[in-house]
């Protein structure tokens, strides 16, 4: 396939770039699949094929037990499925519950959303002025290069009236020089990155909580891929390393689906005055509508899990499949769900691929524009409904077809 012409805009000339390996990869049934039945980790990609998935990121597996699905069915009974209306006008009680009880868990003032990236929507404009430093000038957003892309979407909107920089991936030196020259032109400094990183990888969150201290910026952390797996009650990685204190320069997103098993999304933020920032001038706050009552009640019947000690039992569970699988491949990381395997050639990930599903392991080819040219990589996220036997013979594959030693 020839380049795209400079003439083009960026979008266009990404299509482009990746229309060939994207259509091959749905010729070759890896992605847009619709499953055809579910029994835990094994679902029907056809009526009489059944393989074992490794793309779904319930990592604790809350979403298919059956005290989380009874409160979810109870809440819509009483409630109906949906309110279709702005949460600036409504809200109903449970939500306000589970809300509630989120932020007496975890610390600071929980705010949800159908999503994580209305989330971002909502609170990223508006951290300028939440942010006690910030309301008196004006603010450079450092951005981790890898930080999710429904962060990074938003970088045109805020740089609209602010700077916004790019940084190399978790370097703590090029973070501190930046915040150094921001400041001194006068700018007040967001950082913002992930807690797990979604293509694998972790934030050195004790480092950068130090640095953030020391060089005087704020954070606006992603942890939805952290949510529930890290902290004695799935407080996710900033808040297990601050000890459940939320200071008033730390801004946190979560997740309500991944590891706690339902759907959605929010955020933590230190104080009632920045809450109610949010509640009044968060975009999709105002004008979308709250979390579908069949979530809010499984997120109800989750929190007690978070709060009754089950999260933490489940995590070491978690944590004890993602050691087989470092063990078994001969490559230990530190401690995250999400596995990538390189293999650079994006024809030879969609190869592999379809081998891997042929033997009964469906795992996420990812390529370009979702990684860079030339870096595509396998993507393997582990959970507790998975056996040993399932990872055993996923990575005996693995190496059978070359993609691992």
């Amino acid at each position: 396939m020839s380049e795209p012409s400079a003439k083009l805009r960026n979008t266009s000339a990404m299509q482009l770039l990746a229309q060939d390996n994207y259509a091959e990869a749905l010729r070759r049934g890896l992605m847009q699949v619709t499953l055809r039945g579910r029994d835990g980790r094994r679902v029907a990609i056809a009526p009489e094929s059944w393989v074992t998935e490794f793309i779904n990121c319930s990592y604790l597996a809350i979403d298919t037990r059956q005290d989380v699905i009874a409160r979810s069915q109870a809440i819509m009974a009483e409630w109906g499925v949906h309110l279709c209306c702005a949460r600036s006008r409504f809200s109903i009680g449970p939500l306000e519950e589970l809300e509630e009880g989120l932020s007496t868990l975890w610390g600071g003032r929980a705010i949800t959303f159908p999503s994580v990236t209305t989330t971002h929507m909502s609170t990223m404009p508006l951290l300028p002025s939440m942010d006690l430093s910030a309301r008196s000038g004006n603010v450079t957003f450092l951005y981790d290069k890898l930080a999710h892309a429904s962060m990074q979407f938003l970088r045109p909107v805020l740089a609209a009236e602010h700077r916004v920089e790019v940084l190399p991936h978790n370097d703590l030196e090029a973070l501190e020089k930046a915040a150094k020259v921001a400041h001194a032109r006068g700018d007040a400094v967001i950082y913002v990155a992930d807690g797990v990183y979604s293509m694998g990888g972790v934030c050195p969150i004790d480092e950068v909580l130090a640095l953030a201290k020391r060089a005087e910026f704020s954070l606006y952390i992603d942890d939805a891929h952290g949510t529930s797996i890290y902290g004695n009650h799935g407080e996710g990685t900033v808040l297990a390393a601050l000890g459940g204190k939320l200071p008033e320069n730390v801004f946190i997103t979560f997740s309500l689906s991944k590891g706690f098993g339902c759907n959605g999304g929010g955020v933590i933020v230190p104080d009632r005055e920045a809450e109610r920032r949010v509640r009044t001038f968060g975009m999709t706050y105002a004008f979308s509508a709250p979390l579908d009552f069949s979530v809010v009640g499984a997120g109800l019947a989750s929190l007690e899990l978070h709060r009754n000690g089950e999260v933490k039992r489940l995590q070491g569970e978690l944590r004890r499949r993602v050691a087989l699988y470092d063990r078994l491949v001969g490559r230990e990381l530190p401690f995250s769900p999400i596995r990538m395997v390189e293999v650079g050639d994006e024809r030879r990930a969609i190869e592999l691929g379809d081998a891997l599903k042929a033997r009964g392991h469906f795992v996420s080819v990812t390529f370009f524009p979702i990684v860079a040219r030339g870096n595509a990589m396998l993507r393997i996220c582990l959970g507790v409904g998975h056996t040993d036997q399932d990872i055993t013979a996923l990575v005996t594959g693995l190496r059978e077809l070359g993609a691992v030693a």
